[in-house]
């Protein structure tokens, strides 16, 4: 009668009929209480409904009455490993191993453990293993994929998923990881439909859906973002990190329209509001896990003073991660005055990255090893020889490392002076540590140009070059504006890579002006000079980049053709999309062109300076806010102030003058080539910043 109740279980259970098999469960040890295959798939159900100190207490009862079990050994060692007892659970695979050597389960969940534990060479040697055995067994094919993935080897992780898709087409877990995957390779619009397959086959997979919202946030989708994110918040009401997303994505991308700047202000103000009112509703929420997961980074597009909204949003991250840090009790030890001061620099671009060539890279270059002592926190993925060169002028040089905690405990480990953040907005682990009070002196700069609104940013280090008057209104931190461009800029000096435009369907024979800046530069509202300027020329071509992330591009190019048919003209007779390229070939388009069109609102640095690199005139329009003024203010450095034009009108009148008059082009390019070294490899701000350095922690 056991026997048969027991078999009659296990059908329920392998249909998942958890309840039902529970039940049958629970009257065989009502007749036999130490019946061992109840007590141990009862300890399996346990364990499927995360109750692993009950699946460790019926699962034990069960080998005390067979302990040669190995499938209840291998389940045993599974609780432990939940419970994190690793050395308990290590034992358990170890003794079902042994009893049966070709139980790939068993494998699997070792490779598991291992994982749990960092040991990734030792998982994958599990998890190949078990596939040995079980070459048809998709969850270790996915569990290698994991480990790939979380390695780096990204074509790897790949070739698993898509192994386990192809053993099990309904497997939910093994599309959603691929996409994840795809996420992480910035191949954001592949990664779609994996979300919405995995979704497909598991509805209620609120990770995935709230995956599938941050994918198509970045892709520029903000209505289907919005739903996604509302879907997660319904399937999981608790889960902070999906009502984050709600907030931050109603800031959108590419706008649709010139209202669509004040829709989103708007929506992103209630956002704000409400989840604001939500984490101190529900104060045990660890609203710190969803600091970073993403950033009001697009407010920095819209040319207004966005002060009041940013102090708001962080305030809340700085409330959020302040119960987080005296949780964790992080304590600032007050450093001793050594005879250099200790400055800890936290970034995830230590890198050939815009924000290294910028600012960065000055730094660890030309600061005086005698008086500063660099201490280099890397949180990217990328190491290349730039990252080698920073290591080369630190006296600590810390990577690889996986959680905030063990980022906090790090940086704290020696106590610094200052610490400073290169930029605060395009990382999720430099957001979340920016928001900790780590060292008693905190800085930010331009690598993101906005104030950061946080409490624990003190000080501002911009460029006078670059600030308005009475610009400290626009900060939080106190600003400092060090001379000049405020960075010591190194120029690329690219190898010469020849690049034929004839290629690009580019007309050599008409002005080709370049309009370098990524897609979400250019606002609704300046559409207008765009068609102004071909109106006017009547023959010009625009050389537009095509995004990576291709559905950004086509919002742009969509927005921009309504603009040019409404005045009677087609996109296709001005407007070329160029391909992304190389940096070389980049440069060889730069030198080849007639006039470099500056982005107006949020001007270019890198792209400018790489501009008057290759001898190219920039035209630019003089923002509001120092992310507006980056070309205004290499151009005054450069004696070219002509080049600036006040107002919108005289923008396009500056564009139309240069593109049609190539003998002025000639004289500025001279011009350029004769006063540009002044721009580059310039150290006299390197030795403000060591002075405030000093200072600072004083």
């Amino acid at each position: 009668m056991s026997a048969q109740s027991i078999e009659t279980a296990i059908a329920h259970h392998q249909a998942g009929r958890l309840a039902d098999a529970e039940a049958i469960y629970r009257r065989v040890l009502d007749d036999d209480p130490g019946q061992p295959d109840a007590l141990h798939l009862l300890g399996v159900i346990a364990i499927q409904r995360g109750s692993a100190s009950e699946a460790v207490d019926l699962i034990s009862q069960a080998l005390a009455v067979t302990p040669e079990n190995a499938l209840a050994l291998n389940h045993l060692g599974e609780a432990y490993r939940m419970l994190n007892f690793f050395e308990d659970a290590a034992i358990c695979f170890e003794r079902s191993l042994k009893i049966k050597p070709d139980h790939f389960q068993a494998f699997n969940n070792l490779g598991n453990l291992c994982q749990a534990q960092g040991d990734v060479g030792s998982a994958i040697v599990a998890y190949q293993k078990a596939l040995s055995i079980n070459p048809g067994y998709a969850e270790a094919h996915v569990n290698l994929g994991n480990v790939y993935q979380q390695m780096g080897n990204w074509g790897q992780s790949i070739e698993c998923y898509e192994r386990a898709l192809a053993i099990r087409p309904d497997f939910a877990e093994a599309a959603f990881n691929l996409g994840n995957v795809l996420k992480v390779m910035k191949r954001q619009e592949d990664a779609v439909p994996y979300y919405r397959k995995a979704i497909a086959l598991k509805p209620g997979f609120a990770p995935a859906h709230l995956a599938l919202a941050r994918a198509l946030q970045e892709i520029g989708d903000r209505d289907g973002a919005i739903a996604g994110f509302r879907r997660a918040c319904e399937l999981d009401p608790e889960d902070p990190e999906a009502r984050w997303g709600l907030v931050m994505s109603e800031l959108g991308l590419v706008e649709d329209s010139e209202q669509s700047v004040e829709r989103y202000r708007s929506a992103f103000a209630r956002g704000l509001d409400e989840l604001d009112a939500w984490f101190k509703a529900n104060p045990a929420r660890d609203g710190f896990s969803a600091i970073g997961t993403q950033q009001p980074f697009y407010l920095a597009y819209h040319e207004q003073n966005n002060r009041e909204l940013i102090v708001r949003f962080g305030a809340l991250c700085g409330r959020l991660a302040k119960r987080w840090q005296d949780q964790q009790k992080l304590v600032v030890r007050t450093p001793k005055r050594g005879p250099r001061v200790r400055v800890g620099v936290v970034s995830a671009h230590l890198c050939d990255h815009s924000v290294w060539n910028a600012i960065t890279k000055g730094w660890f270059k030309h600061l005086d090893q005698r008086k500063i002592e660099l201490h280099a926190f890397s949180l990217g993925s990328i190491h290349d020889r730039e990252t080698d060169f920073a290591k080369s002028r630190s006296a600590r040089f810390i990577e690889g490392l996986a959680t905030s905690r063990r980022w906090a405990d790090a940086i704290l480990a020696e106590p610094l002076d200052i610490l400073i953040y290169p930029e605060i907005g395009m990382d999720p682990m430099t957001a979340k540590l920016a928001c900790l009070r780590l060292a008693p002196v905190q800085a930010t700069t331009w690598g993101h140009p906005e104030t950061s609104g946080l409490p624990t940013m003190d000080y501002y280090l911009s460029a006078a070059a670059f600030e308005p008057d009475g610009a400290q209104d626009n900060y939080t931190e106190k600003l400092i504006a060090l001379p000049g461009l405020g960075c010591c800029y190194e120029a690329l000096e690219v190898a010469n890579e020849p690049l034929d435009l004839r290629t690009l369907k580019v007309d050599l024979s008409i002005p080709m002006i370049v309009c370098p800046g990524t897609p979400f530069k250019y606002t609704a509202t300046h559409d207008r000079l765009f068609v102004e300027v071909a109106q006017r020329l009547e023959r010009c071509q625009f050389l537009f980049f095509k995004h990576p992330r291709g559905t950004l591009s086509a919002q742009l190019m969509h927005r921009l053709g309504a603009a040019f048919a409404k005045a009677g003209l087609n996109t296709l007779d001005y407007i070329v999309e160029v391909p992304w390229l190389s940096r070389a070939q980049f440069y060889s388009l730069l030198q080849q062109a007639d006039l470099y069109m500056d982005t107006i609102g949020f001007s270019g640095f890198n792209s400018a300076m790489q501009a008057i690199e290759c001898g190219l005139p920039v035209v630019t329009r003089e923002g509001k806010f120092m992310r507006g003024r980056f070309a205004s203010g290499i151009l005054r450095e450069l004696g070219l102030p002509e080049l600036i034009a006040e107002s919108n009108d005289d923008y396009i009148d500056l564009v139309v003058r240069l593109a049609g008059d190539s003998p002025l082009r000639s004289f500025l390019k001279h011009r350029i080539a004769d006063s540009r070294r002044k721009l580059f490899d310039d150290a006299n701000s390197i030795r403000d910043f060591e002075a405030f350095l000093g200072r600072a922690p004083d």
